[in-house]
């Protein structure tokens, strides 16, 4: 019986033995709506594009002659949870996403398209 009272408090000091860390990792080129607002459909350059949002993440040449520049942007969260220092759980989870494409022929931009999942 003595052994079961002095179990009872250790079980629960060890329940309080929780530990969380999120941490917000940030990659590729976001481009805002602001940005996205300047361009000019016939009238922006493929020069303007590079110089004012960077080198892109992907690019596509079509056989038609399209070109087109995609900037990839993701906000991913890590959490780590420990349990009395026994074991670990990670998990990495996208908690957005944004697809900016610029759609060229001849160095011009003929469209501007946003894909916003969050």
């Amino acid at each position: 019986m003595k052994r079961l009272l002095l179990l009872i408090p250790c079980i629960a000091l060890s329940a309080c033995v929780y530990n969380q860390h999120t941490n917000e990792y940030h990659k590729g080129t976001e481009i805002s709506a602001q940005q996205v607002a300047t361009i000019e459909a016939g009238k922006t350059t493929k020069q303007w594009v590079l110089t004012n949002f960077g080198i892109p993440d992907r690019t596509q040449v079509e056989k038609d002659g399209l070109e087109v520049f995609e900037y990839v942007y993701e906000r991913t969260e890590k959490s780590s949870k420990s349990f009395i220092f026994l074991f670990d759980i990670d998990s990495d989870k996208v908690a957005s996403r944004k697809v900016t494409r610029v759609v060229m022929r001849d160095g011009i931009v003929q469209a501007i398209h946003v894909n916003d999942s969050k």
